[in-house]
């Protein structure tokens, strides 16, 4: 192992000195053994600002990026009823609906690839009962009058109907309202103003087509869901879906300004217990086997957390989204861009926006653990290891692995300590045994994300932390993020099987395809 396990650490830019110290992880891959469906739950949707921004050019230009390389299938956004879409106004109380650019939203949406995950809010300003209002963008979010609300859902699904097919509207979801139990978000935090509108909207889509799917409560910390579901029987009202948000950092749901500081929460159950939590009460309630979205999630929830810009966003994710396989039908990671202004537009080149990719357009290291699981194949093999994937896309055969041993001790919140530089501590290497391929030599490309992998971030401050990047220094970042293969070759005996020696830093993720491996009866 040390001759070779020596190039590869030169090769990947990882320290080979203290490897000797740790027992490797081996992680066995044997082709042999039945093989089931992967979980798609990783690509399932995709957050976004509100559609303002979203419509722009550089925004969509973005979103073009990350479906060809992520390939997520739905997309969720608030504000599909911001008066900057012009939806509902009135003419001498006459309601006066338009959905042009809705239509124009949507149409782009589509041709990319994407279903709308609609989420339906928030209040129009003809239809406010308060002058309540949140975010930079100002989307009111008091309780919008009953009787235009209703006119408004019904003319909007119809048009949904007549635009685009009624076969294609029922692959979509409708979400009713977003996190109906913070104040800001719908005033008073009122449970049962939200639960009647949500009875109201869910009859109304339901009337028009019984196979439109429609859901909630959409709430912040995964709240409110025994009690939507009761008083959802108490009416005979349908529910095809749990949706809830949840994110890993102490305390609090909601930083409108990203001018909040917090901490990483260092349990493994971060994230995790919330979904499990759910999937429990579901269980438990009368309606067991709901479908679960988590329509939001992150590490953090502010706007303004420069953990987001940190390579330890890349296994957290990956640790994460793998821990609740089977538990969730579907994880929205909240957002794609950092081209997101809730908060205002974003000052810096970095600025721990919520998004994979910054403003200039640079790759964070966010970005590759979904780039890295949208790689793998359809079919999974069960891993020994419980930080490994086995999988394969055609005849490539794919192994993406990781190390996670939860996020670092802080003795300071995430804003100073995730602003400036963090060496990874040296992790036990990974042994990849292979059983089962036909004799040969063969190549392996190797790809990484982690500490000086695929980790602009890093050298972002190291360059000084500027406030704005000139065209060289953007250009230097997404250089250092193009995700560079490397290839070695590996020799597989007569008896099938061979091994692959890769060194490991703590927050490393690593993705190693085998093309051609697979033999066509197995592909």
């Amino acid at each position: 192992m040390g001759t070779f396990l020596l190039f590869m650490s030169c090769l990947l830019g990882a320290p080979a000195t203290a490897h000797a110290q740790a027992a490797p992880r081996v992680i066995t891959v044997d082709i042999g053994a039945p093989w089931t469906p992967r979980d798609r739950l990783a690509d399932f949707s995709i957050g976004s600002d509100y559609p303002g921004t979203l419509l722009r050019n550089e925004s969509l230009a973005q979103l073009r990026v990350a479906q060809s390389e992520l390939g997520f299938r739905y997309i969720r956004f608030h504000g599909v009823f911001h008066d900057g879409m012009g939806v509902y106004s009135e003419v001498d109380g006459t309601p006066v609906y338009d959905f042009s650019r809705i239509d124009q939203l949507y149409g782009h949406l589509l041709s990319l690839g994407l279903k709308p995950f609609v989420e339906l809010g928030f209040t129009p300003d003809a239809m406010k009962t308060s002058n309540q209002t949140l975010f930079y963008w100002k989307g009111n979010t008091s309780h919008p009058h009953p009787a235009k609300w209703d006119g408004l859902v019904d003319a909007f699904v119809r048009h949904l109907i007549d635009r685009y097919g009624v076969e294609e509207v029922r692959t979509w979801y409708f979400e009713v309202w977003n996190e109906p139990n913070l104040k800001d978000f719908w005033e008073g935090a009122d449970q049962s103003a939200y639960f009647d509108l949500y009875g109201r909207s869910a009859r109304i889509i339901k009337s028009i087509d019984s196979q439109l799917r429609v859901g909630g409560p959409a709430t912040a910390g995964a709240a409110w869901v025994p009690e939507f579901i009761a008083y959802a029987d108490s009416r005979a009202l349908p529910i095809d879906f749990i949706s809830a948000h949840t994110y890993g950092v102490e305390g609090g749901f909601l930083d409108e300004t990203g001018e909040g500081d917090t901490k990483v929460l260092r349990t493994d159950q971060a994230i995790v217990a919330d979904v499990r939590r759910l999937r429990a009460e579901i269980e438990g309630s009368s309606r067991p086997g709901l479908p679960l979205f988590f329509t939001e999630w992150s590490v953090s929830y502010s706007p303004r957390d420069a953990v987001h810009d940190d390579y330890i966003s890349a296994a957290y994710i990956v640790e994460k989204l793998h821990q609740v396989e089977g538990v969730a039908q579907g994880m929205s990671y909240w957002t794609y861009s950092d081209l997101f202004e809730e908060p205002g537009p974003q000052q810096w080149a970095f600025e721990g926006g919520f998004g994979l990719m910054t403003p200039n357009g640079i790759r964070k290291p966010s970005w590759f653990a979904f780039k890295y699981l949208n790689t793998l194949g359809e079919r999974e093999w069960a891993s020994n290891d419980a930080q490994a994937i086995v999988a394969a896309d055609g005849k490539t055969l794919q192994v993406l692995a990781w190390t996670f041993t939860g996020p670092p001790e802080q003795d300071e919140s995430n804003r100073p300590f995730y602003r400036r530089v963090r060496p990874a501590a040296e992790a036990a290497p990974i042994q990849i045994a292979f059983t089962g391929l036909a004799p040969g030599r063969r190549t392996v490309n190797i790809r990484r994300v982690g500490f000086r992998n695929n980790d602009a971030y890093t050298a972002y401050l190291e360059m000084g932390r500027p406030q704005r990047l000139t065209p060289d220094q953007i250009e230097a970042l997404q250089t250092l993020s193009s995700d560079p293969v490397q290839s070695t070759p590996i020799d597989i005996g007569r008896d099938g099987r061979g091994m692959l020696a890769l060194p490991m830093r703590d927050g490393d993720v690593v993705l190693v395809e085998m093309p051609n491996s697979l033999a066509p009866s197995a592909s």
